[in-house]
């Protein structure tokens, strides 16, 4: 397997984020992903949204899976549905890769730079950003993925 690299380091703002958050399975990601997405992208628009774009958000994980959140950036959380779900992302440094092959490959190919490489995890949120004219079921269109990275202490 190719060796993965960050295509650049940005310094991320904070965020609101809201949508459809839901805890997943590793063994069954595929079809709880996008029936995710489907909810989302049917659902009503979000009061105080800001852009046209959409993220794919790791919420948190253990041993048995993770939360995920399809949403968009909101002004705040005032006024949303008690529904929704919600994320908070602080400002923090990100490596940005852009994916190269199904979103699944590239995120276990960036987890292997990160067993390995010169940054660790910032355990803050780490999404996938869809920019205008991107389809989150197809995997197609403008995508980038945002890991949080703080520099490895040296042993």
């Amino acid at each position: 397997m190719e060796e993965m690299t960050p295509a650049r380091f940005e310094d991320g703002r904070p965020m609101f984020l809201a949508g459809v958050r839901r805890r997943h399975p590793f063994d069954e990601t595929g079809e709880g992903l996008a029936a995710q997405w489907r909810e989302l992208l049917a659902a009503e628009a979000l009061p105080g949204r800001v852009g046209s774009s959409m993220y794919g958000v790791m919420c948190g994980a253990d041993a048995s899976g993770f939360e995920y959140l399809c949403g968009v950036e909101v002004e705040s959380f005032a006024g949303l549905p008690p529904d929704a779900g919600k994320v908070r992302v602080p400002p923090q440094r990100y490596a940005v890769f852009a994916p190269e092959g199904p979103l699944r490959a590239t995120w276990m190919r960036i987890l292997d730079w990160l067993a390995t490489g010169p940054y660790d995890s910032a355990h803050l949120p780490d999404f996938e950003l869809y920019g205008p004219g991107a389809d989150p079921l197809a995997e197609s269109g403008p995508v980038e993925i945002w890991v949080g990275v703080v520099p490895r202490a040296s042993s």
